[in-house]
């Protein structure tokens, strides 16, 4: 009988609940800047700045439940790749504008997950091939602890974000985003692992058999 699989080891259940995480966070923090009486040009800059962190993985998940998404799949993991590229590039500058711990936490964050996604979705494809990413450093360092460096830093930028936050408006937003990376760490975790196990099966040898040799 085949064991059923718990909540977090179902890639399904956690892209649902990334595209729940994203809508909610989307929707509370305009909600709040509403609250906090800011101009409709400080939501829209809010949108297009901070929000497109949110909007853009969340119009990803999307796709990926869709056939358009299954098909153009490589395309969406190489547009992701761009956005964390970008993403990493952005907080770089933030360090300069603004040096603290809290900017250089988020600094490695944005670096960890472009690194993992791409070790994870590119290096096999014919873009990653292309680039020799098989022969990086990168791929040197297993899944499992991609994995749980991350989860450690994500742990250390909650504790000093919520230390730093002044307001419950932040710490809900806070706490949300934390659980939306964690998330996202796992499903990249978690696709990883999938490929790892396709490689070992067509690596393993099948036990010949009459069956099998008359088919031959």
């Amino acid at each position: 009988m085949k064991k059923e699989k718990d909540w977090f080891d179902s890639p399904n259940i956690i892209t649902y609940l990334i595209i729940g995480l994203l809508i909610l966070l989307i929707i509370l923090s305009q909600s709040f800047a509403i609250q906090n009486h800011l101009g409709a040009s400080d939501m829209l800059r809010s949108i297009f700045n901070h929000n497109s962190e949110y909007i853009f993985p969340l119009i990803y998940f999307i796709l990926i439940r869709m056939k358009i998404g299954k098909k153009y799949f490589d395309h969406l993991n190489l547009i992701m790749t761009l956005l964390y590229f970008l993403l990493t590039v952005a907080s770089i500058f933030t360090i300069f504008q603004s040096f603290h711990f809290g900017t250089i936490l988020v600094f490695v964050r944005n670096l960890l997950f472009l690194l993992y996604f791409v070790y994870a979705f590119l290096c096999d494809t014919v873009i990653g091939k292309d680039l020799h990413l098989a022969n990086s450093p990168m791929v040197e360092v297993k899944n499992n602890q991609y994995f749980y460096v991350i989860g450690i830093v994500l742990i250390i930028y909650l504790i000093v974000s919520l230390i730093n936050s002044s307001s419950f408006d932040g710490v809900v937003l806070i706490l949300l985003e934390m659980m939306y990376y964690f998330l996202f760490a796992r499903y990249i975790y978690l696709y990883k692992e999938f490929c790892d196990q396709k490689i070992k099966d067509v690596k393993k040898p099948k036990k010949s058999t009459k069956k099998e040799s008359v088919i031959e």
